[in-house]
């Protein structure tokens, strides 16, 4: 049975929630004023995600390969990865132009 693509996003969203959970990232508590989640709303709890290259040295191996991974399966080249701490959701982020969105519909 051929996966399609919107399943593989939604269980790299989930899997990229769960991990975020369980290593408590970001690791820097900085919050982006001004830029509203497109979920819930809140606009006082998004935060950027580090790159896996951020992380390096931080993670063992294994987790730094499998965030890599979700990492890799979420965003295009130059995407900034953001999480709203308030409904866990991922989210892409446009620092430019101060706005969050859905990583996919």
């Amino acid at each position: 049975m051929k996966r399609n693509a919107a399943m593989d996003k939604l269980e790299a969203m989930i899997g990229l929630q769960i991990f975020v959970m369980e290593h408590d990232l970001p690791k820097i508590e900085m919050a982006l004023l001004g830029i509203r989640c497109p979920y819930c709303g809140k606009s006082d709890r998004i935060r950027q995600l580090e790159t896996p290259e951020d992380l390096n040295g931080d993670l063992a191996k294994p987790d730094l390969e499998r965030y890599l991974h979700l990492w890799h399966s979420l965003a295009e080249t130059d995407v900034v990865l953001g999480m709203c701490k308030f409904c866990l959701n991922p989210l892409k982020l446009d620092l430019d132009e101060s706005r969050a969105e859905r990583l996919f519909d």
